[in-house]
C-alpha cells in the first residue's frame, strides 16, 4: 500500500520592522490609559462653600448662644459685622453697608424706610411673629411692622451704690448735684444723654425746640466737667461703680445684673422724670443679598426656645411673649428688665427726629464733644 506522507512546514521567523516599534509602544500606552480611566472612579467635584448670612449687630451682641444652631440647621455660615452705636449702624446702612439682617432701634426705622433703605418683610415666611408681645406691635415707629420685627427692649436708668451715696438719688437732675461731683458716670451716646438732660430740665426727650437744646448744651458742658465718661460695653463700664470710683452711673439692666455679682449694695433707680425706653428690631436692608434666608433667620430667632436661650445668654429682656416663661428667673422677675406698669406709664420712648431736629441735635452733640474742659 502506498501511503502519502505529509511533512509540516518549518516555521519561519520574520524579524520585526524597527520602524513600527514606537507605534506599538504608543498604542500600548493609550490602551493602558483607557483601561485605567475605565476602572478608576470619577474624581468628586469640590463642594461649593456654604452660603453666608451677614448680620449687622451690636459689638456686645452676636447671638452667640444660638448662632451655631442656625448655621447647622440651615447650612449657612453666619457672619457678624459689628457696630458700637446706633448712629454708626445707621450711617453704615446709609453708606451702602452690605448685610442681610441689621439690628436697629425703633426711632431709626421710619427714616431708613423713607430713604428706601429697608425691604418690606414677607410675613408668610415669618409666622413666629405671632409670638411678639402685642404692646410691641404696630407702633408709630413702624405702623403694621412693614419693615421691622421687635426683638429686645430695655430701659435707661441709674445705677446707685447705696452704701456710698449719702444722699437720696431719685431723679435725672441729681446727676448735676454738687455733692456727687466727680462721682457720676454717663455714656457718650447722643440721644440718651441729650434725652435725659431734656428730662432733667422738664422737657420731652424728643424736643426739637432750639431754646430747649441750647439749655441742654449748657447743662452738658457743666456735666462734662464733673462726670466720668463710661465705656458703652457693660464689661468695661461696670467696674467704675463696683470699684467705688463712682457712686451713680447712667446704665441699663445688663449693667445692673453684671454689677450685682460684685456688689450687693446696688440699686437700679427709675428716675422720677421717667425712664428712657428703647427697643431693638430686626430689619432687612434693601440691599440684602439673601432676603429669604434673612426672613428664615428672623423666624428662627422668634422661636420661644431660641429667643429665651439667646436672652438668657446675653442677659436682656425680649419682646417675645412666648419665650417669657422660659427665661431665667433672675431676668424674668427682675424689675429692671421687666419694669412694673407704673414705671412703664411714665416711660419715654425715642421717636424719629425731623431733618431740622437731627441737625440741631448734631450741632449740640458736636459742641459737647469738642468743647474743652
Amino acid at each position: 500500500m502506498y501511503v502519502r506522507r505529509t511533512h509540516a512546514r518549518p516555521s519561519v521567523r520574520v524579524p520585526p520592522d524597527p520602524r513600527w516599534g514606537p507605534v506599538f509602544l504608543l498604542a500600548a500606552a493609550l490602551l493602558a490609559a483607557v483601561a485605567c480611566q475605565r476602572s478608576a472612579p470619577p474624581a468628586a467635584a469640590p463642594k461649593p462653600p456654604p452660603p453666608e448670612l451677614v448680620v449687622y449687630d451690636w459689638a456686645e451682641g452676636g447671638f452667640k448662644s444660638v448662632a451655631d444652631d442656625f448655621a447647622r440647621e440651615y447650612g449657612v455660615k453666619l457672619h457678624h459685622e459689628l457696630f458700637r452705636s446706633q448712629e454708626e449702624a445707621v450711617a453704615g446702612l446709609r453708606a451702602g453697608k452690605v448685610c442681610d439682617v441689621a439690628i436697629i432701634e425703633s426711632q431709626f426705622v421710619r427714616p431708613l424706610a423713607e430713604a428706601r433703605l429697608l425691604a418690606e418683610i414677607d410675613y408668610r415666611s415669618v409666622p413666629n411673629f405671632k409670638n411678639v408681645f402685642a404692646n410691641f406691635r404696630d407702633l408709630s415707629a413702624d405702623p403694621g411692622n412693614r419693615y421691622s420685627v421687635p426683638c429686645s427692649f430695655g430701659t435707661t436708668g441709674l445705677l446707685l451704690r447705696r452704701d456710698l451715696a449719702k444722699l437720696p438719688v431719685t431723679r435725672w437732675a441729681d446727676l448735676w448735684s454738687p455733692r456727687l461731683a466727680g462721682k457720676v458716670a454717663v455714656r457718650s451716646q447722643m440721644r440718651e444723654l441729650i434725652g435725659l438732660t431734656l428730662l432733667a430740665l422738664g422737657h420731652s426727650p424728643n424736643s426739637e425746640d432750639p431754646k430747649h437744646l441750647q439749655a441742654v448744651l449748657g447743662k452738658l458742658l457743666q456735666l462734662k466737667k464733673t462726670a466720668v465718661i463710661a465705656d458703652e460695653e457693660p464689661e468695661k463700664a461696670v467696674p467704675l461703680i463696683t470699684s467705688g470710683k463712682v457712686m451713680v452711673m447712667e446704665g441699663f439692666p445688663e449693667d445692673y445684673r453684671l454689677a450685682r455679682q460684685d456688689s450687693h449694695s446696688l440699686e437700679y433707680v427709675f428716675p422720677a422724670e421717667g425712664v428712657l425706653l428703647w427697643s431693638d428690631n430686626f430689619v432687612i436692608p434693601a440691599a440684602a443679598r439673601n432676603r429669604p434666608m434673612a426672613e428664615a433667620f428672623i423666624n428662627f430667632m422668634l422661636r420661644p426656645e431660641i429667643s429665651a436661650r439667646d436672652a438668657n445668654g446675653e442677659s436682656y429682656a425680649v419682646a417675645n411673649e412666648a419665650a417669657h416663661p422660659l427665661l431665667k428667673p433672675e431676668i424674668r422677675d427682675d424689675p429692671s428688665s421687666y419694669p412694673p406698669s407704673d414705671v412703664l406709664r411714665r416711660a419715654h420712648s425715642f421717636i424719629a427726629l425731623t431733618p431740622q431736629g437731627e441737625k440741631l441735635y448734631r450741632e449740640v452733640w458736636s459742641r459737647f464733644l469738642d468743647e474743652s474742659r
